[in-house]
């Protein structure tokens, strides 16, 4: 509010200006001005229960983060580490899969937060990475059963290959897919049966078709030959039957992507439903 100041009487015109100023100050010393304010203010200000602008100090720092040197980055997770909220926390919980930001007294307040909210993946995922051996065994009941959304999870993964080294532990084949547990025991240098072998490949097959990258496996080459490519699940599948010596079902694999290829070549165009189509039939029977 502006008032004018301009009367007959002087008197009358500064004790206007005066009232105006103190009725209704402008308030440049309080207001945030945090588009503008440093990285060294923010966290400050984010770090003094007296400053006021814990709340917004915190908003505008995480929708800065992205964007700071590494060296800033890794002060803004401190500090919110420190003020260690179950909010703080479940934030920074991406960005410490990351080992650039993790240091080692942080694990105590993520298990702390986790204990208390079992189905919060995202500190699960921390968890797993870096909590000691003794806390994931302790602990391993309480993972698999209140996280279900996990189980077919690279972590979930991870967790077991980790425990599964030490062959006292049990891993429970009933809760994995095929290719999971094919994968897990060739991790932890276990052994695979044939019937085991043979059902985590059919699976690798199946996942890769439904997700419509199985067909690309197969290429044309300049010669009008089609081979097979083995790549991406394909592969990580035929590299579990080689590790865990299942030959036969390899043998048995490759003389199968040959008669696909065969098949193939006889298409005078390339048709992705008519191959897909193949596969299928040949699958099941």
């Amino acid at each position: 509010m502006e008032l004018g100041y301009y009367t007959s009487d002087s008197r009358t015109g500064l004790l206007l200006y005066y009232i105006d100023k103190k009725l209704f100050p402008i308030q440049k010393e309080d207001e945030p001005k945090t588009p503008n304010a440093p990285i060294s203010q923010l966290l400050a200000d984010f770090g003094n229960d007296k400053s006021g602008r814990i709340a917004i100090s915190r908003a505008e720092l995480q929708k800065r983060f992205d964007y700071q040197s590494l060296e800033d980055q890794m002060r803004i997770m401190d500090a919110f580490m420190r003020r260690a909220t179950k909010h703080d926390v479940v934030w920074c919980a991406k960005h410490l899969l990351n080992d650039w930001f993790w240091l080692d007294y942080y694990i105590d307040v993520v298990e702390w937060y986790w204990e208390r909210d079992m189905d919060n993946n995202k500190l699960l995922k921390v968890i797993i990475k870096y909590a000691s051996e003794e806390y994931l065994k302790e602990k391993v009941e309480m993972i698999e059963n209140q996280t279900d959304g996990l189980i077919e999870s690279k972590a979930y993964t991870s967790l077991l290959s980790y425990l599964g080294k030490d062959k006292s532990f049990a891993i429970k084949k009933e809760r994995l897919k095929p290719y999971q547990y094919a994968y897990i025991c060739a991790k932890t240098n276990r052994c695979v049966s044939h019937d085991d072998a043979n059902s985590a490949l059919l699976q690798a097959v199946s996942d890769e078709l439904s997700e419509g990258f199985f067909v690309n496996r197969f290429r044309r080459t300049l010669d009008g030959a089609v081979v097979f490519d083995a790549k991406g699940k394909m592969g990580l599948a035929l590299w579990i039957m080689a590790k865990t010596g299942n030959t036969t079902v390899l043998i048995h694999f490759n003389e199968w992507t040959k008669e696909m290829c065969h098949k193939i070549e006889r298409m005078q165009a390339v048709d992705y439903d008519k191959i897909t189509e193949i596969i299928s039939d040949s699958l099941a029977e």
